[in-house]
Formats: structure tokens, C-alpha cells, sequence
């Protein structure tokens, strides 16, 4: 049996933006359910974080969710299993109100509050959904006793790669999970490994934190216990470098921008020298109907920065915030710090979409 697996699908993303609708759209009908028709997949394994709003639903998100997504699963036979995540649960200490028991009652849909044991076509899983306060002697107990060998799950795990480069300080640690062969887990949108851990990463960018961070679904082969990643090509956020003394006045004339259509993109200035043919450039790129733009040029000095190093250091706000972070002088907890930034940080990008 061959199963597809999903995490962090996040419906009403991003405040609830029409882009991200499209962008899921898009997604679900040209890249996840052709693949699942095509290679006779019946079933889905969903390791949390369906919706994305704890509190509430935007009603034109969950429209667009029932088209993109349920409409396709009834219509093509398929059936899902569903762990609950921490964006799913009302309350952060108990799973009792969850918008999937309220929103996704259908017969092909089952929910998992609770960690369970399934048989999988003869190979034993623990699904595990998010542990909280409420749940977590049960979890534990569960974790101890099983004789599953596989282990999928939305988990909190402390040392676990949360994006590159930092890593997480809270949640149960390794050996927690040592029993199993594998654990693969939704929660943080980066896939990595470590020991015996997988975080899958999501499906999807949502944010710039997700750019060069390759996405896809994943298939798992319940025979070899194999977990394979289906890469999804489509994009939504780009850089694009400018550099007149590259390029021509009738080649910027000629420069092509229709891939970033439907896009967020940010302008590498690297050099401009001529402030008119600038105006052309971003003139071409206006005509392409991104869907924003941010112009980054005041690098200081760059040096001989490479291309990727340019458009590391111009990326990430997050980043330069994390360094003014190193370098104050405080004696309390610097990560606890860096933890609060990021997470406001992450809101904030919500409100401004």
C-alpha cells in the first residue's frame, strides 16, 4: 500500500489572502491530486495544521478549501486520516475544541485527537497528534507500549532544525521517540533530519523564510517503509537581480517577467548606474502582475558578495534582527528572546498580507 502524506497545509493563510487561495489552488489541482490519479493513491495521512487560524475561519477560506480540496477527495474516492496540530486546537492545553471536528465532518475524514496505533496494509503506525498538557501522560504511555515501528506525528521535539540555522528549545526530546525505526512529523515548514526524526516541511511558501527551501508532498510506501518526496514546482516567492552594467538599454526593453506572474518578488540592486533605464526595468517587471515587490539596494558594502550571498543577506529580516540580538549585552536568556522575535515576527507577516 502507498499512501500520500500532507502537513502544514494551513488553509487561510497569510490573514486569509485570495493569493495564497489561488496558490493552494493551484497546488491541489495541477500538482497533488494529478499525481495521486495518476499513481492510484486512495488515502492520506494529514500530520496537522489543516487550518491555520486557531480562533476562527474565514467563510471565503473555507469555501475555497471545500473546492480545492474536499471536493477533490469525495470526487476521486480517497479517504484521510487527520492528527490534529497546534493550529487546529482552540485552547493550547486541550484538544476538546478543534476546528477540524467542527468543520470537516465527512465520512472519508477521520480525525485524531488522541495518539492510535493503525495497521496500514501490515505495517504498524502511531499517529500522534499535537501533545498539550491535557494529552501528554496518555502520549507518553501510548509511546511506551507500542510495538509500531513507524512513528507520524505533528511534534514539538527540543534540538529539532526549525528553519536553517535555528533550532528548537522546547518539546520532548529525542529519546522520547527512540523505540521507533523512524518518525516523520509535521510543525516546522523545513524539512530536516536528525537521529531517527524527519520534519517533512511543508508543502507550500508561505512566507520569505520559505524561499530555496525545495517543497513537495510526500509518498510512503507501506511495503519498504519508505517515505518519497514529490516535489511541487510551483512558486511564490522570487528574486530577481539588477545589474546595468550587464545588460543593454534594448535588453532590459527585452527582459521577459511572465514567470513571476502572481508572485512576491524582491529586486537585487546590485549596481545602477543609470537611473532611467532602473525606471524600464521596474517598468517590465510592473507589467508581469506580481503580486508585491520590495526593492533592496542599499547594501553598504558588499564587496565581492557572491549572488547568493547578495540575496541571503537582503533577504532576511529575520536574520539581522537574530545578530542585534547576539550582540546586545543582557544576562538573561537570549534564545527565549529569539524565540519571542520570531514568533512576532511571523505575525507580523501575516497582518501585512
Amino acid at each position: 500500500m502507498k499512501f500520500a502524506v500532507l502537513n502544514d497545509t494551513h488553509a487561510g493563510v497569510r490573514n486569509d489572502s485570495i493569493h495564497f487561495h489561488e496558490y493552494m489552488r493551484k497546488f491541489y489541482e495541477e500538482v497533488f491530486f494529478p499525481y495521486c490519479i495518476e499513481n492510484d493513491i486512495k488515502h492520506i495521512v494529514h500530520l496537522g495544521d489543516y487550518f491555520d487560524k486557531r480562533t476562527g475561519i474565514n467563510f471565503l477560506s473555507l469555501q475555497r478549501n471545500k473546492e480545492h480540496f474536499i471536493e477533490h477527495l469525495i470526487a476521486n474516492n480517497m479517504t484521510m486520516d487527520l492528527t490534529l496540530g497546534n493550529h487546529d486546537l482552540y485552547y493550547k492545553n486541550t484538544s476538546e475544541v478543534n476546528s477540524c471536528d467542527a468543520l470537516l465532518k465527512y465520512d472519508n475524514i477521520t480525525i485524531y485527537a488522541d495518539t492510535i496505533t493503525k495497521d496500514y496494509d501490515g505495517c504498524l503506525i502511531t499517529l500522534i497528534p499535537w501533545i498539550h498538557k491535557s494529552n501528554m501522560e496518555d502520549t507518553l504511555e501510548h509511546l511506551e507500549l507500542t510495538n509500531a515501528q513507524i512513528g507520524m506525528g505533528h511534534l514539538e521535539i527540543e534540538g529539532a532544525m526549525m528553519m536553517p540555522g535555528y533550532y528548537s528549545s522546547h518539546g520532548l526530546g529525542f529519546d522520547t521517540f527512540k523505540r521507533f525505526e523512524h518518525v516523520y512529523s509535521g510543525h516546522f515548514h523545513t524539512g530536516s533530519t536528525m537521529q531517527n526524526i524527519t520534519y517533512l516541511g511543508s508543502q507550500m511558501e508561505f512566507t520569505w523564510s520559505d524561499y530555496g527551501d525545495p517543497k513537495g508532498f510526500h509518498i510512503f510506501d507501506t511495503d519498504t517503509r519508505e517515505m518519497t518526496k514529490i516535489k511541487n514546482p510551483i512558486r511564490m516567492f522570487e528574486k530577481v537581480f539588477y545589474d546595468d552594467t550587464k545588460y543593454t538599454q534594448e535588453e532590459i526593453l527585452a527582459m521577459d517577467f511572465t514567470h513571476l506572474k502572481d508572485m512576491y518578488v524582491k529586486v537585487i540592486v546590485v549596481n545602477k548606474e543609470n537611473p532611467y533605464w532602473f525606471d524600464l526595468f521596474m517598468e517590465r517587471l510592473n507589467k508581469a502582475e506580481v503580486i508585491d515587490f520590495k526593492v533592496v539596494e542599499d547594501h553598504g558594502n558588499l564587496g565581492d558578495m557572491s549572488d547568493e550571498e547578495m540575496a541571503s543577506d537582503a533577504e532576511d529580516t529575520l536574520t539581522i534582527l537574530t545578530k542585534h540580538i547576539e550582540g546586545m549585552e543582557i544576562t538573561g536568556d537570549k534564545t527565549k528572546l529569539e524565540n519571542l522575535v520570531r514568533s512576532l515576527y511571523t505575525e507580523a507577516l501575516d497582518v501585512a498580507s
